[in-house]
């Protein structure tokens, strides 16, 4: 069984958890490893010196190390680590189960020309994949889950928290337009084309394929990533 390995990246709340448990009930063979598994511990997380906020969403928060060694895992070994405990599993702000039957079966119409019986399919799915280029090259099929800041805003400012290594993380006030959003365009800079950053530069990740759910209906965005997905392998 050979291993094929999908980044589905993006945005805070742009949708890529939708997506990515969409394709766990489309895919024969799939797992998934979760980026936010691989923050620090609590106590470890850089404290923002202008905020004094725990600052979730800079690249010192995640143990990229530790998350491209699991993903070389995945793939030399066909299977998660035995010790491979998901805590974003148990995070449900995602909007896989409003996707009609109707809508699921005609993904799974689209994506039937996919070689299923001899693969695993391994998503990993993140808010910071492209930031770190050693784990960028090990993605072979890319997708950058984008909306805009009124959208992405609205959508993590609507969510109660977030199941953390050591306990619960509640966003404080402000959160998003202090530490959430600076980070995100800090950390993909080099994705954007221009200064509104709804345009990405596509040699940047060589590949990507570009999502806004803006634009898109959630299965409108599920059937673009299973087309490139199609086309990919």
């Amino acid at each position: 069984m050979k291993v094929c390995t999908i980044g589905i990246s993006g945005a805070s709340c742009s949708g890529k958890t939708t997506v990515t448990r969409i394709l766990r009930r489309l895919l024969k063979h799939s797992v998934v490893i979760y980026q936010d598994d691989f923050f620090k511990l609590d106590s470890e997380i850089p404290i923002d010196p202008e905020t004094q906020l725990a600052n979730w969403d800079c690249p010192e928060a995640v143990d990229f190390h530790r998350l491209d060694e699991t993903i070389q895992y995945v793939v030399n070994n066909k299977q998660l680590p035995e010790k491979y405990r998901s805590n974003e599993v148990n995070n449900t702000h995602d909007g896989s189960t409003l996707i009609s039957d109707v809508a699921l079966e005609r993904l799974k119409e689209s994506i039937a020309p996919l070689k299923q019986d001899d693969t695993l399919y391994l998503i990993v799915d993140g808010f910071m994949l492209y930031w770190d280029r050693d784990l960028c090259t090990h993605l072979d099929c890319k997708v950058f889950i984008n909306a805009s800041y009124e959208t992405l805003k609205h959508r993590r400012e609507s969510r109660q928290g977030y199941v953390t290594t050591e306990g619960y993380w509640i966003d404080p006030p402000g959160y998003f337009d202090k530490i959430v959003w600076p980070e995100y365009i800090k950390c993909n800079k080099h994705l954007f084309l221009g200064e509104d950053h709804s345009e990405i530069e596509h040699e940047a990740v060589q590949g990507v394929l570009v999502l806004d759910t803006d634009k898109y209906s959630i299965e409108e965005t599920a059937n673009a990533v299973v087309n490139k997905l199609v086309n990919t392998f």
